[in-house]
């Protein structure tokens, strides 16, 4: 009968206190990994400390499930640290993997599709020439999609980048993408990891398309916008250079590291944390704060309108500058270059095509000769190598009595469009004939 006892205690105790001393090998190698590493060596006193005290309550012997032990790890080091990037994963469960050694190829499969789910997804536009693209994710291997991207957007009169639901991933598609909205060179943030006492720096870069430094920039998020995709979003709306639409954004701010621990478990570990340059904060634990509180769901429509009337905005104001100085009746050397730098942007953004600005001068010179003067000496500069704006100059040159000047520009015609193999060449040579013999 003795020995019946003894068989059931060491049945049904021993894989019980096998349990408990594995939970506490776990335990103790996660308090050993805290203290090198973590970033917030007091925060990681603290964890410890607290779980030191569950152990001696032997409370987490309460959770059979590794899934469950694991959860419960993480919601009491949470609750010290309120660190979302702070987690304990559970192991891998066993599967006919190890029967079947091919099997890893469906599921390596399954993986990348799973990964490419991520990154860039729709891109559009909406009504008033706003430009719409949804980012998913944030990986190393969309980078060299910003630069087409951009290009695609070039136009837009105004940009809503979409970041609800994204969960994060690698820097260097929102330092990419930054780059396009704010000057070269500029800091962006730094990331102090306490293990090896170190800043590290990361600002703008060159980018190979155009820059948008003023287009109306706006960025929608949600409680599921996290880590990357925060500090994106963060950054230009700490240079004043985004308006957040939607949601607070997860808060988590520390770039993480995964280290093994006993029985198969992993722990994600915040290694680092980030300095903005402008707030010398991040937004761990608060999130990133919309400047337009919106729903989830409803942080889209709210954009297009906003962004509607932005774009309309932007869109005018060159337009409204160049009209208020032509409007005067004499114009100094500082207005002739106000009308060649507004024309120059206007062109740059898509608002109008090059033939265009001879269309403008003409239509002024039935009411203001010395406007379309004006307009007509823009379009030479503007494009030199354009036999027909140096003609259309040299026209209104001539009806303005400038005959010195008009014979220059005439001259200037002729030699392009030769050069250039012009069909138009014999009415260049023609137009020249003309004037000489008016002469």
């Amino acid at each position: 009968m003795k020995n019946k006892i003894l068989i059931f205690i060491l049945t049904v105790l021993t894989p019980m206190l096998l349990l408990a001393q594995s939970n506490t090998d776990v335990i103790k190698r996660i308090e050993g990994l805290m203290i090198k590493n973590y970033v917030f060596l007091d925060k990681a006193q603290e964890v410890n400390k607290h779980l030191d005290k569950l152990m001696e309550e032997k409370y987490f012997d309460t959770f059979k499930k590794p899934e469950d032990f694991a959860r419960a790890l993480t919601k009491e080091m949470q609750k010290i640290t309120n660190d979302k990037h702070l987690n304990i994963a559970p192991p891998r469960p066993r599967n006919s993997a190890q029967s079947n050694p091919l099997s890893f190829i469906p599921r390596h499969l399954q993986n990348i599709e799973r990964f490419r789910m991520g990154g860039f997804g729709e891109v559009n536009f909406f009504e008033g020439n706003v430009g719409y693209v949804h980012l998913k994710g944030f990986r190393v291997e969309d980078t060299i999609k910003v630069d087409p991207l951009m290009k695609y957007l070039s136009t837009a009169d105004a940009i809503i980048i979409d970041l609800r639901g994204n969960g994060g991933g690698n820097g260097p598609v929102g330092v990419n993408l930054s780059s396009y909205f704010l000057p070269e060179n500029l800091p962006l943030t730094s990331v102090y990891t306490r293990r090896t006492d170190t800043m590290e720096n990361y600002s703008t870069v060159p980018v190979k398309g155009m820059q948008r430094l003023d287009v109306p920039l706006f960025i929608l998020t949600n409680g599921r916008t996290f880590s990357a995709s925060e500090a994106f979003a963060y950054d230009l709306q700490a240079r004043k250079r985004a308006t957040i639409i939607g949601e607070n954004t997860g808060g988590g701010a520390h770039p993480v590291n995964f280290m093994r621990l006993p029985q198969g478990y992993r722990l994600i570990v915040p290694i680092a944390r980030s300095i903005n340059p402008v707030t010398n904060t991040n937004w761990e634990g608060v999130g990133v704060i919309p400047d337009v509180k919106s729903t989830a769901d409803d942080a889209l429509e709210k954009a297009k309108e906003i962004a509607k009337v932005s774009a309309a905005k932007y869109r005018e104001k060159p337009f409204k500058q160049l009209e208020k100085v032509l409007e005067k009746n004499e114009y100094t050397e500082q207005d002739e270059k106000t009308v060649c730098e507004l024309l120059q942007l206007i062109l740059k953004r898509g608002h109008m095509e090059s033939f265009m600005v001879n269309d403008m001068g003409y239509n002024y010179l039935e009411k203001n000769i010395k406007a379309a003067l004006v307009i007509l000496r823009a379009g030479s500069i503007l494009f030199p190598d354009s036999p027909n704006a140096q003609d259309s100059y040299a026209e209104v040159l001539a009806q303005n009595g400038q005959n010195k000047l008009a014979l220059k520009h005439y001259e200037a015609a002729v030699a392009i469009a030769k050069h250039r193999k012009d069909k138009q060449v014999k009415l260049y040579q023609k137009n020249l004939s003309n004037f000489k013999d008016k002469m």
